[in-house]
This record gives C-alpha cells, structure tokens and sequence, in this order.
C-alpha cells in the first residue's frame, strides 16, 4: 500500500502535467519537490524549500527558483494555468497575469487539501 507522500507525489505529478508544466524541463522536478515539501511542512519559507530543493539536485538555490519560473512561464504561454479553473469547477483564473513561485505552489497545495478532503467525505459516506 501506497504512504500517502507516495500519494501526494503522484498527485502533485498530475496536477503540474494538466497545468502544462512540461516534464522535460528541470523547473518541472524542481518544482513538484517543492511543492512536496510546502506540503508536508507548510511553515517552511520558501528560501528553505529552494535550498532543499537545490541540495537534493545538486544546484543552487538560485537555479532552482529560475527553473520554477521559467516552467511557469512555459505553462503560462501556452495557456497550461487555465487548467486551474476545472479543479475548482469555476473560473478563478483567466491567464492574464502568471501566478509567481510561491502563489504556484500553495495553489497546488490547496487542491491536494481539497482532493484528500473529498476522498474523507467519500470514505466516510460509503461507511454508512
């Protein structure tokens, strides 16, 4: 059986390939394993997040907040953030303005918090 930070990764991996984060770019792993460790710690700063994310991929901390912006960029260009409003099944957003690094990411977290809330109500209504 999966842990669910085996879970959230997936996740996380989903939802970044529907906004249209391309996989091929290293701003893609850089930032599902930042927005893995938002995730699990959702105290740390984000200077913090960048340093762990550059110790586990041998790059600097600077590389990896560029990378991060220049896959958010990619999704933007293409229209890839749009994908934003079926997640929350209302327009939120309308492509006019890139989300930064940090808005991003807690975004993201926000929509593993609410797919994991829907599933406990799920779970909890089939029990009855």
């Amino acid at each position: 059986m999966e842990n669910d930070s085996m879970i959230n990764y997936r996740k996380i991996t989903e939802i970044l390939l529907k906004l249209g984060v391309k996989p091929k770019m290293s701003g893609f792993e850089y930032l599902r394993d930042a927005t893995v460790l938002q995730y699990e710690n959702s105290e740390m700063k984000l200077m913090d997040i960048y340093k762990k994310v550059a110790e586990k991929h041998n790059a600097k901390p600077g590389s990896v907040e560029k990378n991060i912006r220049n896959a958010i960029t990619a999704a933007f260009n293409v229209g890839g953030l749009l994908t934003i409003n079926e997640f929350y099944n209302t327009v939120m957003y309308d492509n006019t303005e890139k989300y930064t690094n940090l808005e991003l990411i807690t975004l993201i977290c926000e929509i593993i918090n609410f797919y994991n809330t829907q599933n406990l109500i799920k779970t909890y209504e089939e029990q009855e």
